[in-house]
């Protein structure tokens, strides 16, 4: 039988006081008609035997702990002195980190002390301490910088936020008018947690700074707009200018008069903001207005970054006159603007860079795949049919691909697309044409993967039309991926795809590939758990789905090995070694995950224990999860904890889980190009790591021609990770 560590300590603490006082009844009863002074004696006895108990129990301990050299130790105190909550323990837990101790030159050990703290922020020398620790984080002040710096910072600042007092809120804002990294944490802070009254921000201030006047426009509070208004009016030009921009966020048009008298009249260093106004508020000046931008030397940039805000088809011939004005790493950004502006010109002007510009012809032809309309669904069937295409192959493959992501994002691919892609299915093995025909027949569903793959013997193997198919199934949902499982357990086996040797030998490309089937198989199906290890610890791009499974197989056995990758270096690795934590049979492992969020400076990783944390219903979970939901600096790790802490989902229900396919139709379109000629057979059939933006890593590998599209990919922010070198049997054929 096992006792929670609070319960047994309150048994033993009842009992040793019923001791004491049995202790005392006792002296005191043979001299029942004995004068004052016995009675004082059984008292004193009583308070020497409770004397002992607190000294083993309390705040006294914690202290000793704080004065130990051992780090570790000194956590401890500061948990004990968290947990016991009284005055005296907060007392000493200020003491401990304020004094210039080794508590407080230890960044675990103060982010463990905010958290500790952060329910008695209201206090006066509690808050002193947040605001402290708020504007110098993990800096230079207390020490070298530490990657907890910003979860340090934002721990502090989401305490002060909760609060929702005065003094509290006046740190942050005092924080957001000096501005940079603890202005940011303070900013979100309060967007966390909005305070019942604007007046608790502004306090008496009789002018706002134009930090604060912005950060009201963000917050998207309307009850800022009183505190607004009267600012357009009097005053210098910059308070006016930010007040302006503040109520044109708010969408309150009482900014727009102005704005328009600004634009009659320009100024020196108005017209930008002018431009933003009006975009914010839709006035029907504004795409004229950016196109001026984009015409001007000193405003292009800003002009592009409102073109994106405002998609509008007047702008596509001012973005086309730009778009070779602009530094080169802002070009395909144009390009995906002009995409986005629609229209048949905007479709002209994309079939044009496709045939003539060949360094943004990829990124003309996803915008071409990716636009609604007739006019851009013949410019992609032009690229797939037209005259050069016959003659061009590299063309040909372009509007083929771009056909295929047409099909998936929109589900208007061209008439002819299912025709040509069929037809390439008979190119040569090994090809960069066939590579494109399997992955446009399995993606779209007239192939499945197995069948165009064929066999795949270590001798024999057309390795590019495994890495095609692979990522074609990713677009077919679990059922697809689940029949490669059988082909990654082949490939992946020592002396299968894999180099010669035992459970260390690395996959080759064809077993990276195939490894999608652990997307569908989280606990890593038929393949051997010492060759699961193996993978897990090798740093490729299987090396995430692995450790997945393995923790998910977690025994006395891989549990070693699963704390070595949890304490890794690779944060996407350790990230899916808590995925699979959540999934371990063992009910200690809820015990890994809440020593693994302590201090994490990884919000992905952060996001992910929580999902594990969501599966598993031990009661330790929610100790954890509470202080994710109340003080994680992440949004996403917030509402996850929130999620995980409602009643739906329930505890060990799958909700939170990552989806084994995804259900998007978004597809990222790359394309690998070397540095110089040279290293061009690098870009060939190159492993890399898809980490999509739910935070699944998934493995693929690129064409012979050095193209990677992924399908199913969910909205936001993906990052991709080509593998250094190319492994064994890296060959297109």
């Amino acid at each position: 039988m096992r006792f929670l560590p609070g319960t047994h300590r309150a048994l033993g603490l009842a009992a040793a006081l019923a001791g004491a006082a049995v202790a005392g009844a006792a002296v005191a009863q043979p001299v029942a008609r004995a004068p004052r002074p016995a009675e004082d004696s059984g008292r004193a006895e009583a308070e020497a035997g409770a004397a002992p108990l607190r000294g083993s129990l309390g705040v006294p301990v914690a202290e000793r702990l704080l004065a130990s050299s051992d780090p570790e130790a000194r956590l401890r105190g500061i948990e004990r002195l968290g947990a016991i909550g009284t005055e005296e323990a907060v007392t000493a837990l200020l003491a401990a980190v304020d004094q210039g101790g080794p508590a407080a030159r230890d960044p675990r050990a103060r982010l463990a002390a905010v958290r500790a703290l952060a329910p008695h922020a209201q206090r006066d020398a509690v808050r002193q301490l947040l605001s402290r620790e708020l504007s110098e984080g993990g800096g230079p002040a207390r020490g070298a910088a530490s990657p907890l710096g910003e979860v340090l910072r934002g721990t502090a600042a989401l305490a002060l936020a909760r609060t929702g007092e005065r003094r509290a809120l006046g740190a942050l804002v005092n924080a957001i008018v000096q501005g940079g990294a603890a202005g940011e944490a303070a900013a979100l802070a309060i967007e966390a947690y909005p305070p019942e009254s604007l007046q608790l921000l502004l306090g008496s201030r009789k002018r706002l700074e134009p930090a604060l006047v912005s950060f009201l426009g963000e917050l998207g509070d309307l009850r800022a707009i009183a505190a607004l208004r009267p600012m357009l009016e009097g005053g210098d030009r910059a308070a006016q200018v930010a007040a302006a921009r503040a109520l044109a966020r708010l969408g309150d048009e009482a900014a727009l008069a102005k704005a328009r008298a600004w634009l009659s009249k320009p100024e020196p260093g108005l017209f930008e903001a002018t431009v933003e106004i009006l975009v914010h508020l839709g006035a029907p000046e504004a795409p004229d207005a950016v196109a001026s931008l984009l015409g001007s030397e000193l405003g292009r940039l800003e002009g592009l970054r409102l073109a994106e805000l405002a998609p509008a088809e007047r702008l596509v011939p001012a973005l086309a006159r730009a778009l070779p004005l602009l530094p080169e790493d802002a070009r395909p950004r144009a390009v995906a603007a002009i995409g986005r502006a629609g229209g048949a010109e905007a479709a002209r002007q994309l079939r044009r860079l496709t045939l003539e510009r060949p360094e943004l012809a990829t990124a003309a032809a996803f915008a071409l795949a990716t636009m609604p309309g007739a006019e851009a669904r013949a410019a992609v069937a032009e690229l797939v049919d037209g005259p050069r295409a016959a003659k061009d192959a590299e063309l040909r493959r372009l509007g083929l691909r771009a056909g295929v992501v047409r099909g998936l994002a929109l589900r208007d691919a061209p008439g002819s697309l299912e025709g040509r892609l069929l037809a390439a299915l008979a190119a040569p093995k090994g090809s960069s044409d066939r590579a494109v025909g399997v992955f446009g027949a399995v993606a779209l569903g007239l192939r499945d993967p197995l069948e165009v793959v064929g066999g795949c013997a270590p001798a024999s193997c057309d390795r590019a039309a495994v890495h095609a198919a692979a990522r074609g199934a990713l677009a077919r949902g679990e059922r697809a991926l689940a029949a490669l499982a059988p082909l990654f357990a082949e490939l992946a086996a020592p002396g299968g795809g894999a180099a010669p040797g035992g459970d260390d030998a690395a996959p080759d490309a064809a077993a990276i590939s195939a490894g999608v089937a652990l997307l569908a198989e989280p606990r890593g199906g038929a393949v051997a758990t010492s060759r699961l290890a193996a993978l897990a610890e090798a740093g490729g791009p299987l090396s995430p789905l692995a450790a997945r499974a393995l923790a998910a197989r977690d025994d006395e056995v891989v549990r070693g090995r699963l704390k070595r990758l949890l304490e890794g270096s690779d944060p996407v690795v350790r990230a899916h070694v808590a995925l699979g934590l959540g999934s371990d049979p063992l009910p200690d492992s809820v015990s890994l995950l809440a020593r693994a969020y302590r201090f994490e400076d990884d919000p992905a990783v952060r996001r992910a224990i929580v999902r594990g944390l969501s599966r598993r219903t031990e009661v330790q979970r929610r100790r954890v999860l509470l202080a994710a939901r109340d003080l994680d600096p992440d949004e996403g790790v917030r509402a996850l904890a929130r999620a995980a802490l409602s009643d739906l989902p329930r505890a060990g229900a799958p909700a939170l889980d990552p989806p084994r396919a995804a259900l998007a139709t978004g597809v990222v379109w790359i394309a690998i190009v070397p540095n110089d000629q040279g290293a061009a057979a690098g870009a060939s059939s190159r492993p890399a790591r898809l980490v999509r933006p739910d935070g699944l890593a998934v493995p693929v590998v690129a064409d012979p021609d050095g193209v990677l599209l992924v399908p199913a990919v969910p909205p936001g922010v993906s990052s991709v990770l080509l593998a250094p070198a190319a492994p064994p049997g890296d060959a297109g054929s």
